[in-house]
């Protein structure tokens, strides 16, 4: 009789530890080569850039604002990992912090990533397909694929901003920032600058470097930087 008192007690007890469980799920992420700047609540930080589809070069990449426990990010490689979800019972979670917990199983795939074949410094030969025969004060061109940053000089001012995204063909930048002083002769720069901003698509070779409109033309080709 006594046992049988004590069973809903027993009953009580154990669904309420069913309703404060937490559950758990695996989940596979790619995670791409660089951070990028976000807003992490508290301030400025720098976040990865994760997406779960496999098709990596096309894919939406999306900030991942949390800590992926046992993960190593290496910048300049692309990692395919496998990663554990763990919801936490709401009630143990600080308000600033995520209610999931993200820990590394393992990494599936590491792989160097093509666009670093572009991170480098480019100096302007051609623009619309017509070859810059000056040898002063010509464009030039920084890609920071690490820091998705680009910079360089437009043949009179100096421009920085971000670069969006990237994948092995196509690229898009962000706002250009430029100074904005007046040479002498305007005609390059203001050249470079309204191709600049139609580029859709890039391609390498060897030491040149093509950019592309939509159209598939050619309005801007470089040449590496010894």
């Amino acid at each position: 009789m006594k046992f049988l008192q004590n069973l809903p007690i027993i009953i009580l007890a154990t669904v309420l530890s069913s309703c404060g469980s937490t559950k758990q799920v695996t989940s596979t992420y790619w995670v791409n080569s660089a951070k990028v700047d976000c807003d992490a609540g508290a301030g400025q930080a720098t976040c990865l850039q994760v997406t779960k589809s496999d098709d990596y070069e096309n894919a939406e990449w999306s900030l991942f604002y949390s800590t992926i426990n046992g993960f190593n990010f290496e910048p300049g490689y692309l990692q395919k990992i496998e990663v554990t979800e763990t919801t936490l019972d709401s009630e143990n979670v600080p308000a600033d912090a995520s209610s999931i917990k993200y820990d590394l199983v393992k990494v599936l795939e590491k792989k160097q990533d093509p666009k670093l074949a572009i991170h480098d410094i480019w100096a302007t030969t051609h623009i619309n397909g017509e070859q810059i025969e000056s040898t002063k004060n010509v464009p030039t061109l920084e890609i920071n694929t690490t820091e998705m940053r680009a910079s360089g000089t437009n043949g009179c001012n100096n421009y920085t901003g971000e670069i969006k995204n990237i994948n092995a063909s196509t690229i898009e930048f962000g706002a250009i920032a430029s100074t904005r002083k007046m040479c002498m002769d305007m005609a390059i720069p203001d050249s470079f600058d309204k191709a600049f901003n139609t580029i859709s698509t890039y391609k390498k070779e060897g030491v040149t470097l093509s950019f592309y409109n939509e159209s598939g033309d050619e309005v801007l080709r470089f040449k590496k930087v010894d």
